[in-house]
C-alpha cells in the first residue's frame, strides 16, 4: 500500500488495518482567474489538512487525485484545468503499521 506524509497528515491510497472512519472528504482547487494547473499536490494537501486536523484525524485514505479539465470554463477565458482529490479521513492510532 502506498502513501505519503505531509505536514504530519498521512495520505494512503488504499485502507490500512485498524484505520477509524471518521468522515469522508471531496475537495478541488478550482479559481476562476487563479491558474489552478500552476498549483501542485502539495496545494490540495495543504487544503485537506486543514479539515483533516479540525476533525481530529491523521490520515487521508482510499486517497485519490489528479487534474481534470473544464471545457465550458475553458470556452470563457477561465482557467480550465483544476486539482481535485477525494478519500476518507480517519485516524490511525498505530501508525507504524504502514510501514
Amino acid at each position: 500500500m502506498h502513501y505519503a506524509e505531509y505536514q504530519g497528515v498521512y495520505y494512503i491510497e488504499g485502507t490500512p488495518d485498524g484505520v477509524s472512519l471518521i468522515k469522508p472528504i471531496e475537495t478541488e482547487l478550482n479559481q476562476i482567474f487563479g491558474q489552478s494547473q500552476l498549483k501542485s499536490l502539495d496545494d490540495i494537501k495543504e487544503k485537506l489538512n486543514q479539515e483533516v486536523r479540525s476533525l481530529g484525524g491523521n490520515c487521508v485514505y482510499d486517497f485519490k487525485y489528479g487534474q481534470k479539465s473544464t471545457f465550458w470554463k475553458g470556452l470563457f477565458g477561465m482557467d480550465d484545468v483544476h486539482w481535485y482529490a477525494n478519500g476518507k479521513i480517519g485516524f490511525i492510532k498505530n501508525l507504524e503499521s504502514l510501514g
